[in-house]
């Protein structure tokens, strides 16, 4: 059971507003650092570029933007990148409540709100793919196209492994638990500083906000089935948990997808192959007619 936990976790581990306030300051390297304070804490996010429409990067579970860094680069005329510390993440405050789906995608919402964004395309990697597709079911017009890496769109966790999940957290050593688990994490492909970077921030995560990830995967709610219309990009890594039922599957409640199967790529695809990457997001956000149809 551990075994196979160990492998999933990459997987698995990877706000409502009055008056909000943006704080925000422009470094050398033309990346704006921006602070959106509300009341259960303040998201700080970055954007890069300008313009009407924008494309929203969302890190998965005990991730942080940091997985972005080499996306800050994308320049795509008329487009602002958005790259987001959920609240409980990376540089975003860790306040000891308030952690939940709603919570998160309506803080979302309110940093798109705020940089004034009518319509954006989201990429999402790993859980941050059920952010990606809980804010298309509450703004689906709001969305112009999302760009799903190596996560899923249905449970995929069995209720054995969601048990010993929840079961964790009663562990009196829970800390040195999840600290042996991250430094046991697969980083294949990746070299030493993108492999430390990436425990570094897991190991930032309070308990209390990996409680509230064990908590959204286990709800049904979460995995109500949705069919999205808009066109959809899937990148799969070389995993098991994609098989045939799987691909069927998306066949019948995302009907303008696209699946691509990147089988040299590991868990961590936008800091294994970042080039790769940049050049399919540039090709798909500038489709102006969907050809993904099926």
């Amino acid at each position: 059971m551990q075994k196979t936990c160990l492998v999933l976790l990459p997987l698995i581990l990877t706000l409502f507003l009055t008056c909000p306030v943006v704080e925000e300051h422009r470094d050398s390297l033309k990346i704006e650092h921006k602070e959106l304070k509300m009341p259960q804490g303040t998201w700080r996010y970055l954007t890069t570029n300008e313009g009407k429409k924008a494309i929203l990067f969302l890190h998965g579970a005990s991730s942080s933007k940091n997985i972005w860094k080499n996306q800050y680069n994308i320049a795509i005329k008329g487009h602002k990148n958005i790259f987001v510390d959920l609240l409980g993440y990376g540089e975003s405050d860790k306040p000891d409540a308030g952690y939940n789906l709603l919570n998160w995608i309506e803080g979302i919402r309110s940093i798109l709100e705020n940089e004034k964004v009518d319509k954006v395309s989201i990429v999402a990697h790993s859980n941050g793919v059920i952010f990606a597709k809980e804010f298309y079911r509450s703004y689906p017009d709001k969305i112009s196209r999302l760009i799903l890496l190596d996560g899923g769109l249905k449970q995929m966790i069995s209720d054995p492994m969601l048990d010993w999940m929840k079961s964790s957290l009663e562990r009196s050593d829970f800390e040195t638990f999840m600290k042996n688990n991250i430094n046991a994490m697969q980083t294949d492909g990746l070299g030493e500083q993108d492999a430390d970077l990436l425990k570094r921030d897991a190991l930032n995560i309070p308990k209390v906000v990996t409680a509230a990830e064990f908590e959204m995967v286990s709800d049904p709610d979460t995995w109500e089935e949705l069919t999205i219309d808009c066109p959809v990009t899937i990148v799969h890594s070389n995993n098991p948990l994609w098989d045939e039922a799987y691909v069927e599957w998306l066949g019948n409640v995302v009907p303008y997808h696209q699946l691509i199967q990147w089988n040299d790529s590991g868990h961590f695809m936008p800091l294994q192959y970042p080039d790769r990457l940049n050049e399919l997001i540039t090709e798909k956000v500038l489709v102006t007619k969907d050809s993904n149809k099926k």
